[in-house]
């Protein structure tokens, strides 16, 4: 029988991850320092593992983040180790993000559009796909988008939905807005689950959009969340970006389409949350 090592295993997606597939072994900064080369070979080398999923490259918990350096060291640094540990024939499947594209690029922005992060941490991801073809391993390669929902009570779209909840003003500041969360956990994880049930791994390295594949406005999301709510709250955003949004094309070719759409399971939180009265 199979085993799957998950990395980040403790974390947000990861917690979610487990109610889908509970047989998988799930790791975290706790028992799996990443920057601990040492004590990394020693817990791997109690497992016999042909698969692994990479959530996250996490260290140490620290206070004080460096944005400038520490997406680099945690994503680079860290996925080395483990890489260079990892058996040759363990199938790899990491997670990377939205954030490696050009936000300049036409959308809906396909697997082989230009990559031109806007950040550190987009380009830590653009390097820790590099990494994971530099060590040849048969790879699937995740792109997402920002992620809502589940357990979750923080982000944007909870943020808006709990402020809209108490008649309370809506401000947003939409600089770099393009990153904002605009898939579901279960529509994201739903869809990686398929993949991941049906990929055969035929080819060296591959890369794969997850979304809805349809754009997402952030104004326009707003103002559905506030009608949704009946909500009293005034909205001030002013809006000066571009939308940028990903293709799930190749995906839904694959494995077939979302659950739902954007706004159908947008619907479906705005009410569940509602229903919830967790902010009274």
């Amino acid at each position: 029988m199979s085993k799957t090592l998950v990395v980040g295993g403790n974390g947000y997606i990861g917690r979610h991850l487990k109610k889908i597939f509970p047989e998988f072994i799930y790791v975290g900064r706790e028992e799996f320092d990443l920057n601990d080369s040492s004590k990394l070979k020693k817990f791997l080398s109690k497992l016999d593992i042909d698969r692994c999923i990479i959530l996250s490259a996490v260290i140490k918990y620290e206070k004080i983040v460096n944005f400038t350096t520490e997406p680099l060291k945690t994503n680079l640094v860290g996925l080395n180790n483990l890489l260079s540990l990892l058996d040759d024939k363990v199938k790899v499947i990491y997670f990377s993000s939205m954030t490696v594209y050009d936000k300049g690029a036409i959308s809906p922005v396909k697997e082989d559009s230009n990559l031109l992060p806007l950040h550190t941490y987009g380009l830590s991801k653009v390097y820790a796909e590099q990494l994971v073809k530099f060590y040849n391993f048969k790879s699937i390669i995740i792109r997402i988008p920002g992620i809502y929902g589940g357990d979750r009570k923080s982000g944007l779209i909870y943020n808006i939905i709990k402020n809209m909840k108490k008649n309370l003003d809506v401000e947003i500041n939409t600089t770099n807005i393009e990153y904002w969360e605009t898939m579901h956990i279960d529509d994201m994880l739903d869809m990686f689950s398929k993949l991941l049930k049906k990929y055969k791994y035929k080819t060296k390295s591959e890369i794969y959009n997850i979304s809805y594949g349809e754009p997402t406005d952030i104004l326009e999301t707003v103002y559905f969340i506030k009608k949704i709510l009946n909500s009293k709250s005034n909205v001030n955003i002013n809006k000066h970006y571009k939308d940028f949004y990903l293709s799930n094309k190749k995906i839904v070719s694959f494995i077939g389409p979302p659950l739902m759409n954007f706004k159908e399971r947008l619907e479906v939180y705005v009410e569940e949350i509602d229903k919830k009265k967790e902010y009274i």
